[in-house]
Order: structure tokens, then C-alpha cells, then sequence
């Protein structure tokens, strides 16, 4: 017989010799299992980033504004009675989307992602605000961070006319202080001044009081 020395109580140990316990199939499957998952999550990540990096790095994302659009004596921020950021994005459509060519129009800015329950919620209202306003004002979405084949499924199931850029950097979201708390809604008047700043859903009645106070 031997004596285990690991154990303090100095207990015999009958089986100096047997083998150390196996934990069975299952443990080593579930490691496998768990080894081809992570190799698949990383290979469609860097798949996804390889599809829309050149989305991300072309020139694309906030840009310097010209300083005859600039109404005021201070620079862009996202705070009402500030000049808007300007920005350039690729679209769903394949296009460009730059704030700045709006000018003349009320844009209202909404930031989204097709994740976002509010923000669903709330689309259907801004394609009506939209079909309304055709020659006044334009709604521009802003996607945040997902990729184009998503957002244009989103246009395609709310059969959407507003155009929507796709900052798939997130740097316009930064510059527009946009966080994960989604959506977020800025009226942005005819010279670029922002003159209203909402925080989560808009339902119609929002829109009309907007109308009214701005658009009649």
C-alpha cells in the first residue's frame, strides 16, 4: 500500500496505480464545438469587415464644412442652435448622402438600426412626414454601424423614399454625440442650424407639433 502525501489526513491510498479519471466524450466535443465556433465567428467577421472596409475608409465620415455654410461664428456641433457637422456616408442605393447638399431644405436627421425596436416603431412616421414634405423637407437616415445589405432589407421592408447613409465607422455618430440609446432625431433647418434635438421614439403627434412649429 501507499500513502497518498498529498492528502494532510495520511490515508492509504488503495489504487496507487489506476489511471487518472476520463471526463467522457462529451467534454472533449463540447471544447471542439466550442473551437469551431469561435473559428467561424472570426472568419464572417473579418469577412464582413473585408465587404464594407472600403466603405469605412474611402473618404467617408465627417467632413470640413465651408465656411459660407456656416450661419454662425462658432463651429459645427450637435447642439441645437449650432451649425450641423457635415458629413459625407455611402447609401443603400449606392450613391453618397452629404448633409450639406440639403441645403434649402429641412433635413430631420434620425438616427437608427434595424436592431432597435423604437426605431422601428417610429419608421412609418417619417415615411409619412416624408410623402408629406417632399419640397421642404427631406428625412436622412442615418444606419448605425451595420452593413448595407442590412439596411437596404430594412428600406426594402418599409418600402422607405428617404434616403439612408450608412456610417459604418461610427464616426459621425461620435461627432454626433449618438450613443447606443437609439433612436436619436435632429432637425436641422434650411441655412444648417440644428433647432430641435429628440431622444427616442417619435410617434406622429411629435412630427405634426414639429410641422407646426417649423414647416407652416
Amino acid at each position: 500500500m501507499a500513502v497518498n502525501l498529498d492528502d494532510p489526513s495520511g490515508d492509504v491510498d488503495e489504487r496507487p496505480q489506476r489511471r487518472r479519471e476520463y471526463s467522457g466524450a462529451s467534454s472533449t466535443l463540447g471544447v471542439a464545438a466550442l473551437i469551431i465556433l469561435t473559428v467561424g465567428v472570426a472568419i464572417w467577421w473579418f469577412q464582413f469587415r473585408e465587404d464594407d472596409s472600403s466603405l469605412a475608409s474611402d473618404g467617408y465620415g465627417v467632413i470640413a464644412l465651408p465656411a459660407d455654410l456656416n450661419p454662425t461664428d462658432r463651429p459645427p456641433s450637435s447642439e441645437v442652435g449650432r451649425v450641423a457637422p457635415d458629413f459625407l456616408l455611402a447609401s443603400t442605393d449606392g450613391s453618397e448622402e452629404r448633409l450639406s447638399a440639403y441645403r434649402g431644405k429641412w433635413v430631420l436627421l434620425n438616427f437608427w438600426a434595424s436592431w432597435c425596436g423604437p426605431c422601428r416603431q417610429e419608421t412609418p412616421h417619417l415615411q409619412r412626414l416624408q410623402a408629406r414634405r417632399p419640397d421642404t423637407l427631406v428625412v436622412l437616415g442615418v444606419n448605425q454601424q451595420e452593413s448595407r445589405d442590412t439596411a437596404a432589407e430594412f428600406v426594402e421592408e418599409y418600402q422607405l423614399t428617404y434616403p439612408i447613409a450608412l456610417d459604418l465607422s461610427g464616426e459621425v455618430s461620435t461627432a454626433y454625440r449618438v450613443g447606443r440609446g437609439l433612436p436619436v432625431s435632429m432637425l436641422v433647418d434650411p441655412t444648417g442650424v440644428i433647432r430641435e434635438l429628440r431622444i427616442g421614439r417619435i410617434d406622429e403627434e411629435d412630427l405634426l407639433a414639429l410641422e407646426a412649429g417649423y414647416l407652416e
